[in-house]
């Protein structure tokens, strides 16, 4: 295993131990097989391991980080989908079977990917109610 990868997984062990499984909630529109059908719109929870901070009001500069913003630090590890912009983060509830219930729903406005020599370790986000 490289360095890399051993820091993905104590990144993991971390997030784990003080964090929390939450969601990413994702939306997809499923087109009709023809013209006089509606469009389906599909809802897919997808657990991750994170942890919620506050922001660091240095980082809150009034346009792409404002006041109130929280800072999410979600594992790679066990992840099925790479997070986007736009996502919703559900945290604070649980999973019922496929679903996650409860919680806070919040949206990704600012993500970045640890990710040294290409190896991600995990994604750092701003959400936003």
């Amino acid at each position: 295993m490289t360095f890399y990868g051993e820091m993905q997984g104590v990144a993991s062990e971390l997030l784990t131990e003080f964090g929390q499984t939450g969601a990413i909630r994702r939306t997809v529109i499923v087109p009709p097989a023809n013209n006089w059908d509606e469009a389906e719109e599909v809802i897919t929870d997808y657990p991750v391991t994170l942890a919620i901070l506050p922001m660091d009001e240095r980082r809150i500069d009034g346009t792409l980080i404002l006041s109130g913003d929280r800072q999410a630090l979600m594992s790679r590890q066990g992840l099925s989908i790479t997070p986007v912009v736009g996502d919703v983060l559900i945290f604070n509830g649980a999973f019922s079977g496929n679903s996650y219930t409860g919680g806070e729903a919040w949206t990704i406005k600012k993500l970045d990917t640890l990710a040294p020599a290409g190896v991600t370790v995990m994604f750092d986000a701003v959400v936003r109610r």
